[in-house]
């Protein structure tokens, strides 16, 4: 008996339980279709998202791609169809730019104008869009190599300050993950010795063969600080 009574109220309470829960339900019905209709809107809002960028994208690196196939064609023009191809190819990366600045083919476009104005040895209009890359895209794995490009225009135009500057931006913001950051402290010290601060070329050299004892840089490093040793006796 005692067994069944309880069997009962178990039942009694299933019961109060359905009841309070279709209350509820039926409480708060619009509340509660109104969340699921968000969430129905959300999921096909963030699809169609996905869906647009991954169209732009693939309209964006066709494009470029494109821009890339002229490119060998330009290098091998001469005189006006060479001029033309040039006006075309800049056009056509400007376009892309301002398309789309979101996406790699932007990057992309404004490291090929740069190299488009170093072969024409135009130093300061390649090293201003190989900043501007690394600034507007810090993250792109093109960033320390623009920068490295940069300092190679500064220097090429004299600007020594302008090149060291960029270098120890590459050290100071992809030392861990660049693979060519021995270059860069090789090259660091090579310009102070341009300047005649050997004792500061010093530091770099001798931090690239602390740091990378492997590195190819790393035997011209010590080269120099013999031939630092060589001028002190």
């Amino acid at each position: 008996m005692a067994e069944d009574s309880r069997k009962q109220e178990q039942e009694k309470e299933k019961v109060k339980l359905i009841d309070r829960i279709a209350h509820f339900i039926h409480t708060y019905r619009k509340f509660l279709w109104g969340s699921v209709l968000f969430v129905v809107v959300l999921l096909v809002g963030v699809l169609i998202s996905q869906e647009f960028h991954k169209k732009v994208r693939e309209e964006s690196t066709v494009r470029i791609e494109e821009v890339l196939k002229q490119i060998e064609k330009f290098r091998n023009a001469e005189g006006e169809e060479k001029a033309k191809l040039e006006n075309t190819i800049l056009t056509e990366l400007d376009a892309i730019i301002d398309a789309y600045p979101r996406y790699y083919a932007a990057v992309r476009a404004y490291d090929v104008k740069a190299e488009i104005a170093f072969e024409k040895k135009e130093y300061g209009t390649a090293a201003e869009l190989w900043n501007t890359l690394a600034i507007k895209y810090p993250k792109s794995h093109l960033a320390p190599i623009a920068l490295m490009s940069a300092a190679v225009c500064k220097e090429e135009a004299g600007d020594l300050e302008g090149a060291l500057k960029d270098l120890k931006e590459v050290d100071s913001i992809y030392a861990k993950n660049f693979p060519e950051i021995p270059h860069v402290l090789f090259s660091m010290g090579r310009i102070l010795e341009t300047k005649g601060s050997s004792s500061e070329a010093s530091v770099y050299y001798n931090r690239l063969i602390d740091e990378y004892p492997s590195s190819s840089w790393t035997k011209l490093a010590r080269n120099r600080l013999i031939y630092f040793k060589t001028l002190q006796s």
